[in-house]
C-alpha cells in the first residue's frame, strides 16, 4: 500500500484546523448577543428582544416623583448604593438615565471639591429637572446631558466611571449604547450596572426591570468588558461592576 506524502499529511491537517476554526467561528457568533423582532411579547415591554432578554418601556417623565420618594432612601438603601459604588474625590463620574438627578446630587457629594458628574438623560423633561439641580452647585461640577438610544454624549475619554441604576435594561439599543458609552469612559474605567434583582420575591418591581447578575455578565462581557466584582446586598437590587479594556 503506497503511503501518503508529507504534503498530503500536512494539508489533510491544515484542513482539520481550518474547519475547527470555522466551528469556533460559527460556535462565537451563535453565542454573540443578537436583536430579535417579536410579533408579540409582554406589555410592559417593547417588541424587540436582545440576548434572549425582553427590552423592558421606559419608565416616562411622569415617574419623577417616584425617584425623588423620601422612602427611596431606605427601601433601595441609598447611602449603602454610593458607598458600593467605592467613588473617591476628584473623579469624573457619568450617571447615565440620571433621572431626576437625585443620585447625581449624592455622587456629586463624594468625588467633589475637584470631581465631576455628568448627569445623561434621554428625556428632554428630565434633563429639565437635571438643568434645574445644577444650578445648585459650582460652575462645571454638575454637567448635563441629553442622549440619544445610541449615544450618551460624553465626550471620549472623559469620564472614570459610568454609573446605570435602574437604566439599563430599558435601552433600546443597549448592544450599540454600551459600545460608544466604553469610548467615553477612560481605558481602564468603570462601567457600573446596578439592576432590581430577578426571581426574587422581595423585590416589587414589575419582572422586566430587572435582571440576573448572569444576564448582565452575558450582554456586558459579550462586547468586551471585564467583569470586576458584584455585590446583591442591597435590599433591592445588584451593584455589577465590570472594567474598560485598556487600549
Amino acid at each position: 500500500m503506497k503511503k501518503p506524502s508529507l504534503y498530503l499529511i500536512a494539508a489533510a491537517v491544515l484542513g482539520l484546523h481550518l474547519c475547527a476554526a470555522r466551528a469556533e467561528t460559527i460556535e462565537a457568533n451563535s453565542n454573540r448577543c443578537l436583536y430579535e423582532q417579536l410579533k408579540s411579547g409582554h406589555p410592559d415591554g417593547i417588541l424587540k428582544r436582545y440576548c434572549g432578554r425582553q427590552i423592558a418601556q421606559i419608565m416616562g417623565w411622569e415617574g419623577a416623583e417616584w425617584l425623588e420618594r423620601p422612602e427611596r432612601k431606605t427601601e433601595e438603601g441609598l447611602d449603602k448604593l454610593i458607598d458600593l459604588l467605592r467613588l473617591k474625590p476628584g473623579m469624573k463620574i457619568g450617571d447615565i438615565g440620571a433621572g431626576t438627578g437625585r443620585l447625581s446630587e449624592l455622587m456629586l457629594n463624594r468625588v467633589r471639591p475637584n470631581g465631576q458628574v455628568w448627569a445623561v438623560d434621554i428625556q428632554a423633561e428630565m434633563v429639565r429637572h437635571l438643568n434645574a439641580r445644577a444650578k445648585q452647585f459650582g460652575k462645571n461640577q454638575l454637567l448635563v446631558s441629553q442622549s440619544s438610544a445610541t449615544e450618551p454624549n460624553i465626550p471620549p475619554a472623559t469620564i472614570d466611571a459610568a454609573v446605570m441604576v435602574d437604566v439599563y435594561h430599558e435601552l433600546e439599543f443597549p448592544r450599540e449604547f454600551l459600545q460608544n458609552l466604553m469610548k467615553s469612559v477612560k481605558p481602564g474605567g468603570q462601567i457600573i450596572f446596578v439592576e432590581y434583582r430577578a426571581n426574587d420575591k422581595a423585590v416589587p418591581i414589575k419582572t422586566l426591570h430587572t435582571m440576573t447578575v448572569e444576564q448582565v455578565r452575558k450582554e456586558a462581557q459579550d462586547i468586551g468588558l471585564l467583569f470586576e466584582r458584584s455585590d446583591s446586598s442591597l435590599p433591592w437590587q445588584h451593584v455589577v461592576v465590570f472594567r474598560t479594556p485598556l487600549r
